[in-house]
């Protein structure tokens, strides 16, 4: 048996073609939050193992939880990297600082490139975040 949410075509009229398909997909991914949240739900309540059974105040909870409550970001290779890039590069930019040897050579030239690639990663690292 399955479950179909029906929406009327004037609600959707201004919708362009690609419009309704990403509100499809947004939708069901919405739906599968809300179950799977459900489902915590009545595991964290269900102390003896007993039959699942998921009730109305659950789902409520549930609904509650996913509008209130930010959801975790998944971790990806390339946001741990520019966590540990915002972490570390701040730090190296201190340890180099050296005001006597920024007039010497290349030295000021490396540091501002620290500098930038530090402002890029920090950067970086919050828009990953948000």
């Amino acid at each position: 048996m399955s479950n179909e949410i029906t929406l009327s075509d004037e609600s959707l009229a201004s919708f362009s073609q690609p419009a309704k398909e990403r509100l499809r997909a947004a939708t069901l991914e919405y739906l599968e939050d809300l179950i799977a949240e459900s489902h915590r739900l009545e595991a964290s309540m269900n102390s003896d193992n007993g039959p699942t059974e998921i009730t109305q105040a659950m789902v409520n909870d549930a609904v509650i939880f996913k509008k209130r409550l930010p959801t975790r970001k998944k971790w990806t290779f390339w946001r741990v990297v520019t966590r540990i890039a915002a972490s570390i590069l701040p730090l190296l930019v201190g340890l180099f600082f050296n005001s006597d040897k920024l007039s010497e050579g290349n030295n000021l030239a490396f540091f501002a490139i620290f500098i930038a690639l530090t402002a890029l990663a920090v950067t970086a690292s919050v828009f990953m975040d948000e």
